[in-house]
């Protein structure tokens, strides 16, 4: 195996992905402001501004497993981020709903692979005592570029320049590209002739991690089900419809919600390791039904309540920086073995995209048909019996090593006893 790349590289390559994806995540949620009258669109077209990639992404987990068990983690990861520089770049090159969503399908397929691939290089490439730190950092990146969309949209508001906003994608990609060419690989590929991508597909759903494919499945679902992908990716028409208007308000409120969001991933990566796994995620999650009961009432206001409101959006961002966004990775990469965590993740993240299309492209319809009120009631049920479940199952790994993680999940949940000094 080759050598793993010191913390600080590790780092640098989370964060420079993370803001990648953030970035690309967030973009047309200021775009999309500008670009939806230009285009006539309806709100249903709208929502495959954003569901379109979801799917791409949705094929590109189904791929992952095969591709980066063949290729290596590196040579996988630095494909991904190259299709992404090149189609971020064409993406905004014609004004035409169908060029758009066909070019943010297949960033949406580079985008889903490198999600699979990105937590299974940092479980294997930072050392234990940082494993944490890191992969939280990666929230915190990601966070990090959803705030500079809604920075750039804003800058490039008085002039309406959509295509700048998308084409940013590229020259982020750029460097990511640039990054990966000098980084060395973690685990080799294993070539096209030792695949065994439908074997440990099956051996997931076994008895050896059938408890912790579980654990991980659900997790992923009930992730986007709380509403957090809806949260960012229509801002901008949640602050309109608690009465806000004008450009600022519309995309610089987004940005101080995501900062916030991103102050509370980084003060997270910092107590991490200190706190643990268990009592982070519950907080966080305790704190994001906080905000969708602030949401609920703002709504509910007969005269709207946009102090009220903004309060409800800042809220829930906090809590799930802080606790579910910046945890989930690591549980789904800590329970596997380094043949099995590349479908792992695989299992985590198919149920978190089928959710994510699902908010993509009908939480705008909900929000305009049901009203505020009812669909973030919906989201705070949702909420709160995902905190029920966490309460119960999620496990506290916080100094544990990745042979005492897998044999906690092998054996009933039971955490293996320290060997008895002579």
């Amino acid at each position: 195996m080759p050598s793993a790349p010191s913390a600080v590289r590790t780092a640098a390559i989370a964060i420079v992905i993370g803001v990648n994806y953030g970035y690309f995540g967030a973009a047309m949620a200021g775009a999309q402001l500008y670009l939806s009258p230009r285009l006539g669109l309806s709100v249903g077209e709208q929502g495959t501004l954003f569901a379109v990639p979801v799917l791409g992404m949705f094929l590109g987990v189904l791929a992952a497993n095969r591709i980066v068990t063949t290729a290596g983690r590196r040579a996988t990861l630095l494909a991904m981020a190259l299709a992404t520089a090149v189609l971020g770049a064409a993406s905004p090159l014609v004004a035409d709903l169908v060029w758009i969503d066909g070019t943010r399908l297949l960033i949406g397929v580079a985008m889903g692979v490198t999600t699979v691939v990105v937590p299974i290089y940092i479980a294997e490439a930072a050392p234990p005592a940082g494993r944490g730190r890191i992969a939280v950092l990666y929230q915190v990146a990601t966070v990090g570029g959803i705030v500079a969309a809604f920075l750039v949209a804003y800058a490039l508001s008085a002039a309406g320049l959509w295509r700048v906003m998308l084409g940013v994608t590229a020259p982020v990609g750029a460097v990511c590209v640039a990054l990966l060419l000098r980084a060395p690989d973690t685990v080799a590929g294993l070539g096209p002739r030792r695949e065994r991508g439908p074997g440990a597909v099956a051996e997931l759903f076994g008895p050896r991690y059938r408890v912790v494919t579980g654990f991980v499945v659900v997790l992923g679902a009930l992730v986007q089900l709380t509403g957090i992908s809806a949260v960012s990716n229509f801002s901008p028409r949640i602050f309109e419809g608690m009465g806000y208007r004008g450009p600022f308000a519309l995309l610089i409120l987004p940005a101080v919600v995501q900062l916030c969001g991103l102050l509370a991933a980084l003060a997270s990566s910092a107590t991490v390791d200190r706190f643990g796994r268990r009592a982070t995620l519950l907080t966080g999650t305790a704190v994001m039904a906080a905000g969708h009961a602030l949401l609920v009432a703002a709504f509910a206001a007969p005269r709207g309540a946009t102090a009220l409101g903004l309060a409800g959006l800042l809220t829930f961002t906090v809590g799930f920086n802080a606790g579910l966004g910046s945890l989930l990775w690591i549980y789904a990469s800590e329970g596997y073995t380094d043949r099995l965590r590349s479908a792992g993740a695989t299992a985590l993240l198919l149920p978190n995209l089928a959710a994510n299309f699902l908010l993509a492209q009908f939480f705008l319809g909900a929000m305009t048909t049901l009203g505020g009120a009812t669909t973030f009631a919906a989201l705070l049920a949702v909420t709160v019996a995902s905190w029920l479940y966490l309460f119960r199952h999620a496990p506290e790994t916080r100094g544990r090593t990745l042979d005492e993680i897998h044999e906690y999940w092998q054996n009933g949940r039971t955490w293996p006893r320290p060997v008895a000094s002579d």
